[in-house]
């Protein structure tokens, strides 16, 4: 024989007990993998993203950064004899690509105008 209201206290428990686990997973949901932040993320779907494709003939690894009007912001890393797709906001009509060797003396490209949705193919060169 039970209590009176115990089946009341049972019920209550039970549905305490749900909505705590429905809120845990909501926001764990919060945290799965591809859900970055925004800003300079690669792979953002963004209707006004670039994509730059970066293809590194030269015999060293390189870091990419990319310059829109004086600000400096790395996109990412190519080894030698690879290439890289990298997707990043539209900032500005001008871009420049600086690259940065692990071994040696890196450059910057000349400008280069873009618009939201370009693609543009970089090409790192053997002898730079």
């Amino acid at each position: 024989m039970s209590l009176p209201g115990t089946s009341f206290l049972s019920g209550r428990a039970v549905l305490t007990l749900v909505v705590v686990g429905w809120l845990g997973i909501a926001s764990g949901c919060a945290l799965l993998p591809g859900q970055e932040p925004r800003g300079w993320t690669v792979g953002s779907d963004d209707n006004g993203d670039i994509t730059l494709q970066v293809y590194n003939d030269n015999a060293n690894d390189a870091r990419i950064y990319l310059l829109w009007n004086g600000d400096r912001r790395r996109l990412g890393f190519v080894s030698s004899k690879t290439s890289e797709t990298f997707r990043t906001p539209w900032r500005a009509a001008d871009l420049r690509i600086e690259v940065d060797f692990l071994a040696g003396r890196g450059f910057v490209s000349d400008p280069w105008p873009v618009s939201p949705g370009d693609r543009v193919d970089f090409r790192i060169p053997v002898g730079r």
